[in-house]
This record gives C-alpha cells, structure tokens and sequence, in this order.
C-alpha cells in the first residue's frame, strides 16, 4: 500500500498552482507561517482568481449579504451566501488573520452579541419564527469556531451544547427524547443535535468534551444510516469508490468531522487505508473521480484535476497520522 510520504512526494513534483502551493506548504510541510517560505506562498495565493473571489465580492460589513438561506426572493445583490463563501475561504486554508477573515468574524460576533441580525428573511417554521431565531447565534458560533475555535464569544454557546450532550449520552445511548425536550425549552437548537453539520462544526477543535462523551458522539455519526444532515446521506461508515457517485458525499462528512481529536481513531482501521489505496489507484491508474476541482486554476487539464483531487484527499489524510 502507498505510503503517506509518497504522497507527499508525489505532490511536491506535480502541484504548480498557487492555491496548492499554499495548501501544501501550510498544512502538508507545516511551515511556520513567520517563514519566507510561508508568507510568499500565502501572497501569491492572495492573487488567485478564487481569493479574489472572495475578496472582491465581500460586502463593508464584512458579509457576503445573506448568511444562510438559499431564499431567491432576496435581492440580486444578496446572490452570494456568507456561511458559504467563508466555507470556500476554509478550502482555501485562509487564515483567521487574513483581514477578510477578521472583517467577517466581527460581524459575526455582532451578530451572536445581538447587535446585528442576519438580512435573511425568517423562517416561521411552526412556531412564528421562534426557533428560526434561536438557532441563528448557534449556527454563526458553528462557522466561527471552523476558523476561530478560541473565540470567547461563541464558548458559552458551545458550553450549553457540550452539556446536554453530556446529559443526553448519560448510559452511553442517544437520549432522544431528553434532547427534544431540550429543544421544546430552547436550550438549545435542533440544528446541533447528533448527525447534523452545525453540531459537529460548534464541537470540533476545542476540548469542550471529554473522551468519551466525543466518542458517544462520532460513534453515533459515524454508522447513522442518514448520513450527517445538510451534507449527505452517506454515513462514514459506508466507505465509497472513487468512481461512485456518492464518493464526493461520502468524503464530504470525512472532511466535516476531521476536526475531532478522535477522528484518527475512527479512520484508522478502514477509511484511512481505504483512502490511501484510493489515492494509489489516482496516482498509478486512470481512475475516474467525482470530486470536483477546488484549488486548481484550470479544470480543464486533466493533470492539474487529479493534482487537486490528491491534494484535498492528503488535506484530510495528515490528520489521522496526528495526535
């Protein structure tokens, strides 16, 4: 089986783009980000197409518009979505001091703080909007701590959620009907319950759970027949071919939940040496993939595609080789 060093080595020949550059020195090699080496590669990918993407279009508030909602009714100008753009930006390893970065998350914090409020349009749902409401500060504390785990804003919101977790995993089970009551009180937010996106992005990068808890939790997600809500419906536990078409899904909720210090743990006896054999068959075969090009600055060269493909699956893959 293919090593993660020939990987890395495969990826220092071939990657040419200034994304993947930057991606490979940050997160592949590590570099200081004090080092020449680090801030050149960052400058450069400051004159992407897909930086500048964000850049340009992002509003003085530091949104991109809206926050969430796909709602069409909304003004032209609101085409773009701020959770989405900020979750291109991560893609892109911007880093939190990156002045775009920081422009977004104040505005953030106003609006856990309550001294702003989302432009989207409420949602009534079945309760005039109530539960709407209530989950905005959590659902922007879940896309703060992606980037800004340490911020002080969003730990009581993180705390809350931690603790009726804790609460509701008490023999080890998911207690249903505990957290719906919770939900019915609005402790907290249906949105960050077990197996939805916003909950394993508030709980992930920090140590606001113990072990155990945390492993109630990935072991729940990780053989949920649904998948994680908002990103597919694939459990992790369903390993995928690079040809099937639930590959991109599949590797999606890797990606979601690589941020847990136990992730390693889960990976290690299948989906990592399934990843890696994968990667082997991309690098030695002529494999069709359904993971599109995120970094790349043409999708058109099939070499560049498959660069790209390998560097995003090596992305997830350091992480189960750190403790």
């Amino acid at each position: 089986m293919i090593t993660i060093q020939k990987i890395i080595d495969y990826l220092s020949e071939n990657v040419s783009d200034s994304v993947q550059k930057y991606i490979l020195i940050k997160e592949i090699y590590k570099k200081d980000p004090s080092s020449l080496e680090y801030i050149n590669a960052y400058e450069a990918m400051k004159q992407s197409e897909w930086y500048r993407a964000l850049a340009d279009t992002q509003w003085e508030d530091g949104s991109w518009g809206r926050f969430h909602t796909q709602d069409t009714i909304l003004p032209k100008n609101q085409r773009f979505v701020t959770e989405g753009m900020l979750g291109r930006a991560r893609e892109l390893s911007v880093p939190k001091n990156d002045p775009m970065i920081e422009k977004a998350i104040r505005l953030m914090e106003r609006y856990i703080r309550g001294e702003e409020t989302w432009t989207d349009r409420i949602e009534k749902h079945n309760d005039k909007g109530k539960s709407h409401l209530f989950c905005r500060p959590f659902m922007t504390a879940a896309v703060i701590n992606m980037t800004d785990p340490e911020n002080p804003v969003i730990k009581p919101l993180r705390y809350v959620v931690a603790e009726t977790l804790k609460a509701a995993f008490e023999d080890g089970d998911f207690d249903e009907n505990f957290w719906n009551q919770k939900e019915r009180e609005y402790i907290v937010p249906g949105i960050v319950r077990p197996g939805t996106l916003y909950g394993s992005m508030l709980l992930q990068n920090t140590n606001c759970m113990d072990d155990t808890l945390q492993r109630y939790w990935l072991d729940y997600i990780w053989n949920q027949s649904g998948g994680v809500y908002y990103v597919s419906s694939v459990p992790p536990a369903d390993k995928q071919n690079l040809e099937d078409g639930r590959f991109a899904q599949w590797f999606n909720i890797l990606e979601v939940l690589s941020g847990f210090s136990l992730f390693p743990d889960f990976m290690k006896n299948d989906a990592l040496p399934h990843l890696l054999n994968e990667v082997d068959r991309l690098i030695n075969g002529d494999v069709v993939c359904n993971l599109t090009c995120r970094y790349a600055d043409s999708y058109r060269d099939k070499n560049k595609r498959k660069t790209d493909v390998i560097l995003r699956i090596t992305r997830l893959l350091v992480r189960c080789y750190i403790r």
